[in-house]
């Protein structure tokens, strides 16, 4: 009969014992199974934002809030007395270049550095930029008119209020007709507007509220939002309650920041029409 034997060869004098890819594993309380790697990476990709309550949303929004007064009352006086340069072309410049690209650079590297496995793809989805089908495009129809609707509504009332109510802020009133050179002005401050804002205030800040306030994150988003503009002054905030509130409901429900993006964008370039229009100073 054999007798059986268990054999353990001991390393050659002088030669580092080297341990496989497994006792690395184990060492690292890691498993060597595929599929539950594959679990683990999944959960990850799944993983819940950070919860953002009242207190870190406010630290947020404020602090943008200073860059756009900072702009308002600092950088586009001093353009206009320094260089003699229109005060709404002083917006768009200050505008894009000290309030709106640092939001959209603000929310996509948060949002980055949030990301376990990091590719555009998982950015793609961590922003909610997801490709709008049928509901979503009528959501956003119907957002828009509801939008439209109840900005009429308050500005028939606040004049009724206030007969020489204003519309817009002093900086946005101009002569009318059309002018080139502020419509290639506008369109930098147009697309950083609509994708920092979006991208930023949506699509990185909104899912971390959900993650705090749950159904009720559209509310304190577009409390907050409007808030931001503080320094445009009341009129103006009180025309923004329509869209601040109805436009992160809309998003929040469908889980689409693409949405926010077309109602945002239709909004804005109506706004921009007035003011080249003249309608802005009615």
């Amino acid at each position: 009969m054999c007798s059986l034997a268990l054999v353990v060869r001991a390393p050659l004098s002088g030669m580092p014992t080297i341990p496989n890819k497994g006792s690395f594993e184990v060492f690292r309380g890691e498993t060597a199974d595929p599929l539950i790697k594959n679990a683990k990476i999944d959960r990850m990709r799944n993983a819940t934002p950070r919860p953002m309550g009242i207190l870190s949303s406010a630290v947020v929004f404020g602090a943008f809030s200073l860059l756009l007064w900072m702009a308002l009352e600092v950088i586009i006086p001093w353009l206009h007395h320094t260089f003699g340069i229109p005060p709404i072309i002083g917006w768009y410049v200050s505008g894009t270049a000290f309030v709106l690209l640092p939001i959209l650079l603000f929310g996509v590297i948060k949002a980055w550095l949030e990301l376990p496995v990091r590719n555009l793809g998982q950015l793609s989805k961590r922003l909610r930029l997801n490709r709008m089908n049928g509901r979503d495009l009528v959501w956003g129809i119907c957002g828009l008119f509801g939008i439209a609707f109840a900005s009429a509504i308050i500005l028939m009332l606040a004049r009724e209020v206030d007969p020489v109510f204003r519309a817009s802020p002093e900086f946005l009133r101009q002569p009318p007709g059309w002018h080139t050179w502020v419509f290639v002005a506008w369109i930098p401050l147009f697309i950083s507007n609509i994708l920092g804002e979006e991208l930023c205030w949506r699509g990185y800040v909104l899912p971390r509220q959900e993650a705090a306030w749950g159904r009720a994150a559209w509310l304190l988003n577009g409390t907050m939002w409007c808030l931001f503009h503080w320094s445009f002054g009341w009129s103006v905030m009180l025309l923004l309650l329509p869209i601040a509130l109805l436009l992160p409901w809309i998003v929040q429900r469908r889980r689409n920041t693409s949405a926010g993006i077309l109602i945002h964008a239709i909004f804005n370039a109506a706004g921009f029409i007035a003011a080249i229009s003249g309608r802005a100073n009615l």
